[in-house]
């Protein structure tokens, strides 16, 4: 295997960390639903000369599914970014890049809810595993005292941004067949854009604007380019070259690259219990996703 198929999957990860750390170091500089907004924007503006070839050839397929294509993208733009950025003005990037690694936990939980897919008793152990992990660290490793703790709030809403994104992966199994990626995904950004734009209205009025500068320009297009684009394109093509199983074990990365990061660049410091709660949920996600082991003839 070359090793250039190692890099393409360890880029979305490390990518996907940045979004966390420049989130969490603008926030004071562009308030959330803004941030949000024109990222995405901007990564439109770049992805329309793709997808609008896709978009014209395949329209009267795309009318049809309007609906649907909009809730995806309410789900899986609109909502997961906004409560994503959200959180990240009240808790640490190691704390939402940990909470957000229980996402395939989280959509092995709505594909039982929704799809009906069955559980193994193997499956509940790896969930229970998980959530333990999760609790370690929105209980700051005092999970004694959960029943009186009054978590950090920026947790709750990263978990509610997380749980967002599993309803995306669990409703983007009903995507329209034949339906072109390019076209899907032009679609369902432009549609996650349109839905921002109540959300950025009501922001401004209440907090105002934010400076043009260079720090916010440069963040801006750090957040369209890397993780909005190159991160999914990478990804798709370490899916084709390493499989989709190999590719998801990556995902893993995601907390490490985000915890060395933020003790680089904003000097947060690691715990005993963001460890243990780390190594809780890499756990069960083992558990949960490991094929279950062959019967003999």
């Amino acid at each position: 295997m070359p090793a250039s198929a190692w890099w393409l999957a360890a880029l979305p990860p490390l990518f996907f960390s940045g979004n966390f750390l420049f989130a969490r170091a603008m926030r004071d500089a562009i308030p959330p639903f803004q941030m949000s907004f024109w990222r995405w924007a901007v990564a439109l503006v770049i992805l329309l000369p793709f997808c609008l070839p896709a978009i014209r050839a395949q329209w009267p397929r795309i009318r049809t599914n309007l609906p649907f294509l909009a809730l995806l993208g309410a789900v899986g733009v609109t909502a997961f970014n906004c409560f994503v950025y959200a959180a990240l003005h009240h808790t640490t990037v190691v704390n939402a890049a940990l909470v957000n690694s229980l996402l395939p936990i989280a959509t092995f939980l709505l594909a039982f809810l929704i799809l009906k897919q069955k559980l193994a008793p193997r499956q509940i152990l790896g969930i229970a595993v998980s959530l333990a992990g999760a609790a370690v660290v929105i209980a700051r490793g005092d999970v004694t005292a959960l029943r009186s703790f009054s978590p950090n709030p920026g947790d709750l809403l990263v978990l509610a941004g997380m749980s967002f994104w599993a309803l995306y992966t669990v409703l983007i199994r009903w995507r329209p067949l034949g339906l072109e990626p390019m076209a899907l995904l032009g679609v369902t950004v432009a549609f996650g854009v349109l839905f921002h734009l109540p959300l950025v209205a009501w922001e401004y009025r209440s907090l105002g604007g934010f400076t043009l500068d260079a720090a916010s320009a440069g963040t801006i297009l750090y957040l369209a380019i890397f993780p909005s684009i190159l991160a999914y394109i990478f990804w798709n093509r370490s899916v084709a070259v390493l499989g989709p199983g190999r590719t998801g074990m990556f995902m893993h990365l995601l907390p490490i690259f985000s915890a060395i990061l933020a003790t680089l660049f904003l000097g947060e410091r690691l715990a005993l219990y963001h460890a243990l709660g780390f190594a809780l949920v890499v756990v069960g996600i083992v558990i949960v996703t490991r094929p279950p082991a062959a019967k003999p003839a």
